[in-house]
């Protein structure tokens, strides 16, 4: 069997995470899909105060720059999003900056890349660019083309 490799984009923008919020990505991985890995990088950084520090308590550093970056099934997202603990595929902990690769099961699914804000009081923008990136085979490359060519004629 011939292998090609394949890269799509999950994001490669700046998302606004509000505070005890999160932020989400849905992305599908296709059917026969060989060697699946999610990976990049993401840089959490704070949204500036709008009126400054009235309490004058700030020591210059920012000890609220952290975020929190999962990979998860569109499955466990659900509970996650309900409150519960749930298996991850990818957990990077409160962090500013991190570099995601994650391994994901071999074949089709649908899954999910997310930006907690949770346990921060204050809102963060992520600047992201992770990549899916996975092998199929020649089989998946016949069958895609004969759906295009079965859509192409109207059957």
């Amino acid at each position: 069997f011939v292998h090609w490799s394949q890269a799509q984009t999950i994001v490669d923008a700046q998302a606004a995470v509000n505070p005890h919020g999160v932020w989400s990505h849905e992305f599908t991985v296709p059917p026969g899909a060989l060697d699946v890995s999610v990976s990049g990088e993401f840089t959490a950084l704070p949204n500036s105060p709008r009126h400054g520090n009235s309490r004058g308590t700030e020591s210059g550093k920012d000890h609220d720059s952290g975020i929190e970056a999962y990979v998860l099934t569109n499955s466990a997202f659900v509970v996650w999003s309900g409150g519960y603990s749930t298996e991850t595929l990818y957990q990077s902990g409160s962090i500013a900056r991190d570099v995601i690769n994650a391994p994901l099961p071999p074949g089709g699914g649908v899954y999910d890349l997310v930006f907690s804000n949770r346990a921060s009081e204050r809102a963060k923008t992520v600047h992201a660019t992770v990549l899916l990136r996975y092998r199929s085979g020649w089989p998946n490359a016949v069958l895609r083309l004969k759906e295009r060519l079965w859509s192409w004629i109207g059957l």
